[in-house]
């Protein structure tokens, strides 16, 4: 990805000893693209002090981020992917007056979409996908920005669901409060009763940034 998306190739990579990569796979990928590997010494993570730090930051936010909105555990990597997108939209001591992701792409993003990790949104459900009596919206909980689509992607907890909308509602102030049960399908009411915010459209906010077309409507897509 990096040679395809900036045309240079990378010569050198330094690593841990990890076995994903010790591996003669890997061993020989490196060999065949010309890639000269540089493997830390065994418990010496500050050799790879950069990354190291940049990890150790990355689950300090994570961390953070599940305990105050009382998310389970089990949705520690949806944490560490929505840090890694917030940090590389974020002011860098290392880029004067740029943002990672400027540096990279050269298009310096929006943070109009952020929103608070494990909050609450309150999700459109198309004409189509409802009948006559049922809720216009349902409730989920914010995880994150689609990889594939610009749209939101929420987790529906009644039904273990992944939900991807462009249409949504936001209460940054509320959570799901979890019963003790381990299961995360498990739930009970939110701890707030403010109610939810304005509508934000996750279409429009990132439209700066993409040349996608977006005059259809995104449509809600589950995966189980």
């Amino acid at each position: 990805m990096v040679e395809k998306e900036t045309s240079e190739a990378i010569c050198c990579l330094r690593t841990d000893r990890g076995g994903e990569f010790n591996s003669n796979e890997f061993k020989e990928f490196c060999e065949e693209n010309g890639i000269k590997r540089q493997l830390t010494a065994a418990y010496t993570p500050q050799q790879n002090g950069i990354a190291e730090r940049k990890n150790r930051t990355i689950m300090d936010m994570v961390r953070s981020m599940l305990a105050s909105k009382s998310i389970p555990k089990e949705f520690w990597p949806e944490a560490v992917n929505w840090a890694i997108y917030v940090l590389n939209r974020s002011p860098a001591a290392a880029i004067p007056d740029k943002t990672p992701e400027e540096a990279w792409s050269f298009n310096k993003p929006t943070v109009k979409h952020f929103k608070v990790f494990g909050c609450i949104a309150y999700t459109h459900v198309p004409d189509a996908q409802r009948k006559k009596l049922d809720d216009k919206s349902i409730k989920c909980i914010f995880l994150g920005i689609s990889e594939e689509s610009k749209a939101y992607r929420l987790y529906h907890p009644p039904t273990k669901r992944i939900i991807i909308s462009r249409d949504v509602k936001f209460a940054e102030q509320e959570k799901w409060k979890w019963n003790n049960s381990k299961d995360p399908a498990n739930t009970m009411s939110t701890d707030s009763d403010e109610e939810a915010g304005g509508g934000d459209n996750v279409n429009e906010e990132l439209a700066d940034n993409t040349q996608e077309d977006t005059s259809a409507d995104v449509p809600i897509t589950e995966h189980t």
